[in-house]
């Protein structure tokens, strides 16, 4: 097949972990160039260029993907959409839909409110169609991501007992953490060590429970880990099904012709490594009874951010939906 030019993308945030690897992607995508790299930082001195809305008019992007602080994406998101760009944002400032809800979970007051409703959660393995539309994608966050691509399809299908209690244990490398440097992500601290953070206060957790029909916060625990590697997402997943055996049967089922969910035959469970610079989430079941533990597996920076942020273009541009990533 004949390879189409189909946009130009910029890239405000590239010097960061997740955009590094987005221009990393893009540098051999076959339908889009690169149009504009933009630090996020004025005084970074890794040579990308300091944004500013009067050079980023220079490129004419087609459309622009944030990979940026939630504060910052919150700043620029309604210029660039003033401007007439479609915009991608790798942040979590667009993801939730109650304003109430990022003082609560991200310690700020939301102050666009109305493109809340606007924004489109840049699942692409069921908001395909809302996706290609949308002028405003909100990428899902990492622990999310590695949540919901196994959950969803069980939720849909009502297939949890409605008195369980639904446990995420998640487990992340560092590079989830940010290129910012923070005593807790020091070498030191990290090396040889397993600590949890974020206990029962982590804001992936309203994003999953709001992606999740019928998933309620008392019924619903995420625990995240920091985990001694520097990139890489396991999520173990615990929950009890109406059925013997209806989980992995579902999951088959949903994704027998996802491109990037891969579910593996009964008992077998995936690993790091071999998603790892993929854009693969990968999911293995194990069920005894009713009783169903679910292991999923992305790389944070691909499926989990950078990945998934070109596939939202891939669809908002009318491409291949594997350009790029395979």
């Amino acid at each position: 097949m004949m390879n189409i030019y189909a946009g130009r993308i910029a890239i405000v945030g590239v010097t960061g972990y997740a955009g590094q690897e987005l221009d990393r992607i893009l540098a051999t995508h076959p339908n889009f160039k690169a149009a504009g790299r933009f630090a996020s930082k004025a005084d970074d001195r890794s040579g990308a260029e300091a944004f500013s809305m009067e050079r980023l008019r220079s490129f004419s992007p087609d459309a622009v993907v944030l990979a940026t602080e939630h504060e910052l994406s919150l700043h620029l998101v309604p210029e660039l959409l003033q401007e007439g760009y479609r915009v991608v944002d790798m942040s979590g400032a667009f993801r939730l839909k109650e304003p109430a809800q990022y003082q609560e979970w991200y310690g700020f007051a939301h102050t666009a409110p109305q493109l809340l409703q606007e924004a489109v959660y840049g699942l692409p393995e069921f908001l395909s169609e809302q996706i290609r539309g949308a002028k405003l994608v909100a990428n899902p966050g990492c622990y999310a991501t590695a949540a919901v691509l196994p959950l969803i399809p069980i939720y849909n299908a009502a297939a949890i007992d409605s008195a369980c209690t639904v446990v995420v244990d998640g487990m992340s490398g560092v590079s989830g953490a940010g290129r910012s440097p923070k005593r807790e992500t020091h070498f030191c601290e990290v090396n040889e060590n397993l600590s949890a953070y974020g206990v029962l206060q982590h804001r992936h957790t309203p994003e999953m429970v709001a992606q999740l029909r019928g998933a309620t916060f008392d019924r619903f625990v995420f625990t995240p880990h920091l985990i001694p590697i520097s990139r890489g997402i396991l999520n173990t997943i615990t929950l009890r099904a109406v059925e013997r055996g209806s989980v992995l049967s579902i999951l088959t089922e949903t994704y027998a012709k996802s491109p990037f969910v891969r579910v593996l035959p009964a008992g077998q469970l995936p690993n790091v490594q071999s998603i790892t610079r993929t854009n693969i989430c990968s999911i293995g079941v194990v069920a005894k009874g009713t009783t169903a533990v679910l292991v999923s597996a992305i790389d944070n920076l691909v499926k989990g951010a950078a990945g998934q942020a070109v596939q939202n273009l891939n669809l908002m541009f009318g491409c291949e939906p594997t350009a790029g990533l395979l």
